[in-house]
């Protein structure tokens, strides 16, 4: 009888220093991924909209919609280096970054003679 209580009472501290440490584990993770979409349509020489927030940390995704008669691209200047993705006319894109620190980070068309085709992403903390 006495083998037995030992034996349950290491079972019970076992199951409640497993569970006690993954709950621990938990809540050492933080708050979940957030996520955000925004879909940004590119036409003739412009983004629109030209200007979209994001929140420090977010897992963006812009979707390029290309609903113009030429090609586009959109690259954003982030800290960790430019990123850019093209579509056809037509066609949608997806490019996914993490948001940066607090600031504003500009994107653009890179296609030769679409200078103007410019915006800004205001990223809040």
């Amino acid at each position: 009888m006495n083998t037995r209580l030992r034996s349950l009472t290491k079972h019970i501290v076992l199951i409640t220093v497993v569970l006690v440490g993954g709950l621990l584990l938990l809540s050492a993770c933080g708050e979940p991924l957030r996520e955000r979409t925004i879909e940004i349509t590119a036409t003739e020489m412009r983004f629109d909209p030209d200007r979209v927030e994001a929140q420090t940390g977010e897992q963006i995704f812009i979707r390029l919609r290309n609903r113009g008669q030429v090609a586009h691209s959109f690259t954003i200047e982030l800290p960790a280096g430019d990123r850019t993705v093209s579509a056809d006319p037509g066609v949608d894109a997806i490019l996914t970054f993490r948001a940066p620190a607090p600031g504003e980070y500009r994107f653009y068309c890179r296609i030769p003679g679409h200078e103007a085709q410019q915006g800004v992403l205001v990223v809040l903390p």
